[in-house]
């Protein structure tokens, strides 16, 4: 088991091929004036480093939101 990303295979930035990116509009009938959100991509990735960085504190593991720590925690 590695805990280093050099170690796991994963490409880097640099090591990644030429990609073409293509966007396709198709008005939203739900959002304002026809237009889609796209900042929420960023989003996905962040309750899982929380409940990582919570597990790493107190090896509880969460599955639900909102993730809290134990009431004799919390002080």
């Amino acid at each position: 088991k590695s805990t280093m990303l050099r170690k796991c295979g994963i490409l880097r930035a640099k090591e990644m091929p030429e990609m073409e990116v293509v966007g396709v509009e198709v008005p939203d009938p739900h959002g304002a004036y026809g237009l889609k959100g796209v900042g929420e991509i960023g989003l996905v990735p962040t309750a899982g480093a929380v409940a990582n960085a919570l597990y790493q504190f107190d090896q509880e593991r969460r599955h639900q939101l909102p993730m809290k720590l134990p009431r004799k925690r919390r002080s």
